[in-house]
């Protein structure tokens, strides 16, 4: 499990993270080896400067990063643009009440 980095962003004990340099620096510090290690970020969009955090850790080879966003900021089309061919759009969307009655009764 020390292989799986997560952070919530929107966790008062996390808000120095939101800086894009210590952010960085946070993960870097994680990764002692030569495996592949998963980053897991909620709330990327509260980083100023995230998309060239992202960059940073998509040009590592042992990182597999996911990010997750709910601000309009992080849904643009700017963002897609800026990671074309580098990553996968996933949306997700709330379920209906008959999805949740279906599930859960």
């Amino acid at each position: 499990m020390r292989n799986i980095i997560k952070l919530d962003l929107e966790i008062r004990d996390n808000i120095e993270l939101v800086n894009p340099d210590n952010l960085y620096h946070y993960v870097k510090e994680k990764i002692v080896d030569n495996e592949v290690y998963y980053i897991l970020i909620d709330e990327v969009q509260k980083v100023q400067e995230f998309e060239s955090v992202l960059n940073s850790f998509l040009k590592m080879q042992n990182l597999d990063v996911y990010v997750t966003g709910s601000n309009s900021k992080f849904l643009s089309s700017d963002i897609i643009t800026e990671f074309r061919g580098r990553g996968d759009e996933v949306r997700i969307f709330p379920l209906s009440f008959k999805e949740f009655y279906d599930a859960y009764q």
